[in-house]
């Protein structure tokens, strides 16, 4: 599927400021992919899926999964939002075809992140936090290391996002806390 076709697809199925979203992550990710010399396509492809299942309701991201047969761990049931992803990656499977691993993976991975993450991957989780609407204090630093150091910039996003559950009292999926250990292993 082209991305011409593929961000009408999205733009038809989410709210204006979800879009603006994903084609920030789409900007940001491709001039990350180029920094770092990795193919750039599969991913500007999964920054415009990765949210397609974003804005549904708990009760319907949990109905969906079972109904898909997406396994449920306790924490998705805890926080229905963590599935949104997989959500993502059943969606474009099912009705556009598209069943690239590195697109999956990366869509996949980019929420919680998870142990076993690609550069690519890594990429694609760090533009989703620094691309341009995004507003935050730390932006500018976190965009800056993301250039110079992915492991150290995944690092600090992480430590940012455990941060703000902490804080809010959300749940922390457990792959954010191996990702971390591993990252520190290095």
């Amino acid at each position: 599927m082209a991305q011409q076709e593929l961000k009408d697809w999205l733009k038809a199925r989410v709210s204006p400021r979800r879009f603006l979203h994903s084609m920030g992550v789409r900007e940001v990710v491709a001039e990350l992919a180029r920094l770092h010399g990795v193919d750039a396509e599969p991913l500007m492809k999964a920054a415009l899926l990765h949210d397609c299942a974003r804005e549904l309701p708990d009760e319907e991201m949990l109905a969906r999964a079972v109904e898909w047969g997406v396994p449920i761990r306790d924490v998705d049931r805890e926080s229905p939002v963590l599935l949104h992803g997989r959500l993502a990656v059943e969606t474009a499977r099912r009705e556009l075809g598209i069943d690239d691993p590195r697109v999956a993976s990366a869509v996949l991975y980019h929420t919680a992140g998870h142990p076993d993450m690609s550069l690519s991957d890594k990429l694609f989780f760090l533009s989703d936090h620094i691309e341009p609407t995004r507003d935050f204090t730390w932006v500018g630093e976190l965009k800056a290391m993301a250039r110079e150091d992915v492991n150290r910039a995944m690092l600090m996003a992480i430590d940012i996002n455990l941060k703000h559950l902490r804080a809010t009292g959300k749940v922390i999926d457990p792959h954010t806390l191996e990702l971390r250990d591993v990252l520190t292993d290095r």
